[in-house]
């Protein structure tokens, strides 16, 4: 668990992996893959969904930690000196030589076969257009799909039976009605369409590309990486710091679980805990209602993907959430760590980075305050790691 996750985009991950299995739920046989596509997932959620929020619930407050008297709910137990053993390996021949060949695998592309003509079963890649009247429908086209040539395709009758038997780079038209009911756009239902494939290819086998200056440059060129003999210096250098970075994290994340633990709990203060309780809460039930579901039936089936199958896990969650919170702060003021302004200016120039945002957007989606507390965790992060006794067992 690492500081970013943690603090400043854990809920923007918990959002979207909830709107990736919404939208995965949301699509049918017939839901329109070949006109309006389901919208279902996409949904702005930088909008608090505040009808969800009971009155009198400021989803937005947040408890002044520096300023609050924080022994009045906790009392912070030992953070200095504590031990934890962590396991870690060796980056040596062996091992480079399989996180390669693995990562020649995850490179793998299919075969594209051009020279015989489409059948039942095959994957193709296409272009498509649909139009009623002479005129493109909107959600009626698409560039670049891959479709299965099968009659449990997915999609409307007629829509794939025009593919058969074309040659990769024909382009055919043909007629295709959609049914009589069609709600995920009712302006088509019934209605004769005309819709014009371009067939690519056929996806044949995956095939696993070798490791040569071609591969290198496709993937590393943007690091100056170009030739396999420079590759092989610089995935070393890469494997190992990854290595002690996971090193490290695990470190921090066994000590860090010793010190909440160790941190006695007087009281929680609600308003904290019940606004972050309903920040979680109300996007929940905004997306439960988005996919047709109550509440409850959305945590049951969904919970899993971050662990809160109930409400009572909502609140757990929000309860240890706030708790963390306040053991963070209570350290920073005991030990007077602060964020210079060059920590400030380095952290967001390399948040901006890995995450593709200019620094005008990552304020404006987080804003200065949030972003300083990831930066203020990791600095701690760094200190406890070197106030606490790590046995390295390599295994």
């Amino acid at each position: 668990m690492n500081g970013i996750s943690r603090k400043l985009f854990i809920l923007t991950s918990m959002l979207l992996a909830l709107i990736v299995v919404i939208s995965m739920s949301a699509c049918g046989k017939e839901d329109g893959k070949t006109s309006d596509t389901d919208k279902a997932g996409t949904t702005d959620i930088s909008k608090m969904p505040e009808d969800y929020v009971p009155e009198g619930i400021d989803v937005n407050y947040t408890m002044d930690y520096m300023n609050e008297d924080l022994t009045s709910f906790i009392t912070l137990g030992e953070y200095k000196g504590l031990s934890a053993e962590v396991k870690t390996y060796v980056v040596d021949e062996e091992y480079i030589d399989e996180v390669i060949d693995d990562l020649l695998v995850s490179k793998a592309e299919p075969e594209q076969i051009t020279d015989r003509k489409t059948a039942e079963g095959d994957i193709i890649n296409i272009d498509y257009v649909g139009t009623l009247d002479g005129v493109a429908f909107s959600g009626g086209s698409a560039s670049n799909v891959d479709v299965t040539l099968s009659s449990d395709s997915g999609y409307i009758p007629g829509f794939v039976e025009g593919m058969y038997d074309v040659m990769p780079g024909e382009t055919v038209s043909y007629d295709v009605t959609f049914p009589e009911v069609y709600p995920n756009n009712p302006n088509l239902a019934g209605k004769k369409t005309v819709f014009t494939v371009t067939v690519h290819y056929i996806k044949g086998e995956n095939k696993v590309p070798e490791l040569n200056d071609a591969f290198v440059e496709k993937y590393f060129g943007s690091e100056g990486v170009k030739t396999v003999d420079t590759f092989m210096v610089y995935y070393k250098s890469f494997l190992e710091s990854e290595r002690l970075k996971g090193l490290k994290d695990d470190a921090c994340s066994a000590i860090w679980s010793q010190i909440v633990e160790g941190t006695e709990v007087i009281s929680l203060p609600e308003k904290a805990v019940e606004a972050f309780y309903w920040l979680n809460r109300a996007n929940y039930e905004y997306y439960a209602a988005s996919s047709g579901l109550s509440y409850e039936e959305f945590l049951a089936q969904y919970g899993s993907y971050s662990g809160m199958g109930t409400d009572d896990d909502v609140w757990a969650y929000a309860e240890t959430y706030i708790k963390e919170d306040m053991v963070i702060y209570s350290i920073v003021k005991a030990e007077n760590l602060q964020i210079t302004d060059e920590e400030y200016a380095k952290g967001i120039a390399e948040f901006c980075e890995q995450y593709g945002m200019s620094e005008a957007e990552l304020v404006e989606a987080y804003g200065e305050e949030r972003i300083e507390s990831v930066l203020l965790w990791e600095k701690l992060m760094d200190a406890i790691y070197e106030w606490s006794n790590i046995t390295v067992v390599t295994e």
